[in-house]
C-alpha cells in the first residue's frame, strides 16, 4: 500500500508540473503575441512619419506612393497592394505603384474605364464607398477578370477610395490576397490610415502643380485673380495696386493705393518692408544690384483679420538705368501653410488621440533637461500603462477599445499643469514630462490624480468599462541626467509597479 501511494503521489506531481508548463507555455504566448503588436504599431508609426516627410519634402509623388505599399506589405506581408489614380484627361483608371502585383495582371487593369463597375477598384472609383470581395469567383463584379484573376493567384480583393475634401474620389487604395478572406477590424484601419496618407499627397501634388501653372501664367498677366502686383516709390507709397487686391484683402485698388505700410502690414511684417527698403535704397546708392527679397507678410484685410501672402520684389529702372521704384508681386499662401501645418501636426502627434506622439514628446524632453540644466530646476518623466485594457478590447473589439484611449488621453489633460505635456508612445502605453517643478512631491499628488481619475468608471456605449493604470516615475537629476536614463528608470519602476499590482490581485 505504501508503494501505491507513493507512486501516486509521484504521477500527481508530474501531473502539476505538466499543467504549470502549459500555463507557462500560454502565457510566453500572449506575451510573445502583445510584443509581436507593440513592434508592428511601431513599425506603421515610423513608416507614416516617414511618408509624410517625403511629403513635406516634396518628394515624387511615384516614390511616396510606392513608400505607403512598402509599409503595408511589411507589416502585412500577405498582401498585395495598389494605389491607382483617376486620370481625368482620359477618365481611366492607372495604376501609379503596384509592385508586387503580378505583371500580367498589372498590365491587363491599367487603364480601366474609371465610370464603370469593374472588380473591386472599378466599383469603388464609380460608389465612391469602399469594396470588399472576399470571394473574387463568386463576384459578379469581377466577370470579365475572374480567370485573369485566378492566374495571378488573386483569390480576395478589397478595395478603399482615396477621396479628397470635396468628396471627389482621386483613385483607390487596392488590396489582394491569395485566398478568400475578410479583413479585420485592424486591417480595416490600416487601409482607411493608409488611403488617407495616399489622399493628403495626391492633394499635395495637384496643389503644387497648380501653384506652378499659376506662377507661369502670372509672368504674363498682371491684373489675374490670383497674384496682387504692386508698385512702391522711394518713399515707400503705393503708385499702383492691382484689382485682385480686392480678393486678398477686401479693400478695392483705390483704397489699397492710399493706405500706409502700418495700415497695410501687421507690426511685424511692416518691420521686415522698412528693412527690406533700407537695404534696397542702400545697395542701390552704392551701385550694387537690386537685392532680391522674398518674404511671407501678414496683411491686414478690411474686415480686420490677416492673410499671409508671400511677396517678391524687383527693382524699377527707367531708360537711362536710373532707380525709380520697386515691383512686388504678393500671393496668397493661407493655405498652403495650412496644408503644412496640418503635415507637421500628423507627422508630431497621435492620430487616435490628439496627444502629442514619441517624436514630438522627445524634443521637448530634449527642450525641457535643457532649461533645467541652466535654471538648476527639476522634472519628472512619468511613464504610465493602463490595467485591464486588453480584456475591453477582446470583450467590446477595437473601436471601444479606441473610444476609451481618447477618454483616457483626456482624463490625464486635466490631472496635469497646461505646461506639462502628456504623449501617447504605442498601444495603451502613455509618458508625461512634469515641467519645472518646485517640489518632487508634486509628481507623487499627480500620480495620485491619475490613479484617481482613471479608477472611476467609464461610460462608453452605455458600457460601464472599469480599468487602472500603472505608472513609474524618474527625476531630474536624481535618477538621470539625460532621456535615455530617465526613461529606462520610469520604465523599470512602472513594471515593478505593475507586478505588485498584479500580485496583490492573486
Amino acid at each position: 500500500m505504501n508503494s501505491l501511494y507513493i507512486a501516486l503521489a509521484a504521477l500527481f506531481g508530474v501531473i502539476v508540473v505538466i499543467a504549470a508548463a502549459v500555463h507557462i507555455n500560454r502565457v510566453n504566448l500572449k506575451l510573445r503575441n502583445m510584443v509581436r503588436l507593440m513592434r508592428r504599431a511601431d513599425v506603421w508609426q515610423r513608416g507614416h512619419n516617414h511618408v509624410l516627410a517625403q511629403i513635406a519634402a516634396d518628394d515624387p509623388l511615384e516614390e511616396v506612393l510606392l513608400e505607403i505599399i512598402v509599409g503595408v506589405e511589411h507589416i502585412r506581408p500577405e498582401m498585395i497592394c495598389s494605389i491607382s489614380l483617376v486620370d481625368r484627361h482620359t477618365n481611366r483608371l492607372k495604376i501609379a505603384a503596384a509592385p508586387n502585383l503580378p505583371t500580367a495582371y498589372k498590365d491587363a487593369v491599367d487603364g480601366l474605364p474609371a465610370d464603370q463597375p469593374i472588380g473591386s477598384c472599378g466599383t469603388a472609383v464609380v460608389t465612391g464607398n469602399r469594396v470588399i470581395v472576399s470571394d473574387i469567383q463568386k463576384d459578379p463584379s469581377w466577370v470579365g477578370l475572374k480567370e485573369l484573376a485566378a492566374k495571378a493567384g488573386l483569390a480576395s480583393g478589397w478595395s478603399e477610395p482615396i477621396v479628397n475634401r470635396h468628396g471627389e474620389v482621386l483613385g483607390t487604395f487596392g488590396i489582394y490576397q491569395g485566398q478568400i478572406s475578410e479583413p479585420t477590424a485592424d486591417d480595416i484601419r490600416l487601409i482607411e490610415e493608409s488611403a488617407y496618407l495616399a489622399e493628403i499627397a495626391i492633394e499635395r501634388k495637384l496643389s503644387l502643380e497648380a501653384l506652378r501653372a499659376s506662377e507661369e501664367r502670372h509672368r504674363l498677366l498682371a491684373d489675374n485673380a490670383q497674384d496682387v502686383i504692386w508698385i512702391m516709390d522711394l518713399d515707400g507709397r503705393f503708385t499702383y495696386v492691382s484689382p485682385s487686391v480686392e480678393k486678398l484683402r477686401g479693400y478695392n485698388a483705390a483704397e489699397a493705393m492710399q493706405q500706409t505700410l502700418q495700415e497695410t502690414f501687421t507690426p511685424e511684417s511692416v518691420i521686415k518692408v522698412q528693412e527690406a527698403v533700407g537695404r534696397t535704397l542702400a545697395a542701390v546708392q552704392a551701385n550694387e544690384p537690386f537685392p532680391d527679397f522674398v518674404a511671407e507678410l501678414d496683411h491686414l484685410r478690411k474686415d480686420g483679420s490677416t492673410v499671409c501672402a508671400e511677396t517678391r520684389t524687383s527693382g524699377i529702372y527707367d531708360a537711362e538705368g536710373k532707380f525709380v521704384g520697386i515691383v512686388g508681386v504678393s500671393r496668397d499662401v493661407t493655405e498652403r501653410k495650412k496644408s503644412e501645418e496640418k503635415i507637421r501636426y500628423m507627422a508630431q502627434h497621435d492620430s487616435l488621440t490628439g496627444l502629442p506622439n514619441r517624436a514630438l514628446f522627445a524634443d521637448r524632453l530634449q527642450q525641457a533637461l535643457s532649461y533645467c540644466k541652466r535654471h538648476q530646476r527639476v522634472l519628472a518623466v512619468m511613464l504610465l500603462d493602463l490595467d485591464k485594457f486588453k480584456p475591453v478590447n477582446d470583450r467590446y473589439g477595437h473601436a471601444l477599445g479606441d473610444e476609451l484611449l481618447k477618454q483616457v488621453a483626456q482624463r490625464l489633460l486635466a490631472c496635469v499643469r497646461t505646461s506639462d505635456t502628456v504623449a501617447r508612445i504605442g498601444g495603451d502605453e502613455f509618458v508625461i514630462l512634469l515641467h519645472q517643478m518646485d517640489d518632487i512631491h508634486h509628481a507623487k499628488i499627480v500620480s495620485e490624480k491619475i490613479q484617481h481619475a482613471l479608477a472611476e468608471i467609464f461610460l462608453i456605449e452605455e458600457y460601464p468599462i472599469q480599468i487602472g493604470c500603472s505608472i513609474g516615475t524618474a527625476f531630474y537629476p536624481q535618477d538621470g541626467v539625460d532621456p535615455l536614463e530617465l526613461t529606462k528608470i520610469a520604465d523599470q519602476k512602472m513594471y515593478n509597479h505593475k507586478r505588485q499590482t498584479t500580485a496583490a490581485i492573486r
